[in-house]
């Protein structure tokens, strides 16, 4: 079966509308991906920032603790 000129090229409006919605589609998938991975590694930094300085803080707490123990150890002794 052939088609005519205008046929054809409806056909090929159809298809061209087509291809560019799946390239479309495709950005605006890369994109939204791209921005969660970048939410990802945001939240991962902050989280090891959040857990070094909770770690420091500890550290800081153990430190005091241990002199507090010493200082009682000489006072008994």
């Amino acid at each position: 079966m052939y088609f005519s000129e205008s046929e054809e090229w409806l056909v090929v409006l159809a298809a061209s509308v087509i291809i560019i919605g799946l390239l479309v589609k495709s950005y605006r998938d890369y994109k939204s991906m791209t921005a969660d991975m970048n939410k990802k590694i945001k939240r991962q930094k902050d989280d090891e920032a959040y857990i070094k300085k909770l770690k420091d803080v500890v550290d800081k707490k153990n430190e005091q603790l241990q002199k507090m123990i010493e200082n009682q150890k000489k006072s008994l002794d």
